[in-house]
């Protein structure tokens, strides 16, 4: 079977703390499926700017002699990112929860593939629709907005036309939407925290092995 790709994005501005963790953990889970490859970014490693909502991504500019950049406002750390989005055969997002929501950092990232939407003029149309798309969420509380952070996120992917996945069959996953954490009663910043959570640690691992599941059944079919 053909090498899947797993594009795993984290949005934590706290390099090597929690989320990133539970986003490693996620994509170790997947790589045991030997037809999956997975690459991690990170966020505050590019300078994103917020979407202005131009709309230039939309238009005939788009679509004529800028047809080879997704975004024609700003050039930016995403034009790193959307070859990558494109090449991926899956998509797994974590963001810390704040607010009871995705962090700014998650939210700028969603913003800026306005153009890989089905109205988006360039070659990176339509870029997500069809992929296995994953959230995981990490909290400073057990109920601190995870599952609200998890389907914000469900709604980019579908928004999308991704093909969403949870945490799997397991009969008490921890979290039925995907991986659900929290460093609860760890305040502060405890970098480690979430290593002590074990039910969100289980469905962080039962996310990243249902998106390579899943992709490997959409492979054979």
């Amino acid at each position: 079977m053909e090498k899947k790709l797993i594009l795993g994005v984290s949005s934590s501005p706290r390099k090597g703390a929690n989320t990133d963790f539970l986003l490693t953990e996620a994509l170790k889970a997947a790589e045991e499926f030997d037809y999956i490859e997975t690459k991690s970014v990170y966020i505050r490693d590019y300078g994103i700017a917020p979407c202005n909502s131009c709309f230039s991504c939309c238009g005939d500019r788009a679509a004529e002699g800028d047809a080879g950049r997704a975004c024609l406002f700003f050039q930016d750390g995403m034009d790193e990112l959307y070859p990558l989005l494109k090449a991926c055969a899956g998509l797994i997002l974590a963001s810390p929860v704040y607010f009871g929501t995705m962090n700014a950092q998650m939210k700028i990232f969603m913003d800026r593939t306005e153009g890989l939407l089905r109205y988006g003029k360039s070659k990176y149309q339509y870029a997500l629709r069809n992929k296995v798309g994953g959230a995981i969420a990490i909290g400073g509380n057990r109920n601190a907005g995870q599952e609200a952070t998890l389907q914000a996120m469900h709604y980019f992917f579908a928004i999308h036309d991704m093909v969403i996945v949870g945490s799997g069959p397991d009969q008490r996953p921890g979290c039925y939407l995907g991986g659900g954490a929290t460093t609860h009663p760890e305040k502060g910043k405890v970098t480690n925290a979430v290593r002590n959570d074990e039910l969100g640690l289980k469905s962080t691992k039962m996310l990243g092995k249902r998106v390579g599941e899943v992709l490997g059944m959409m492979n054979a079919g």
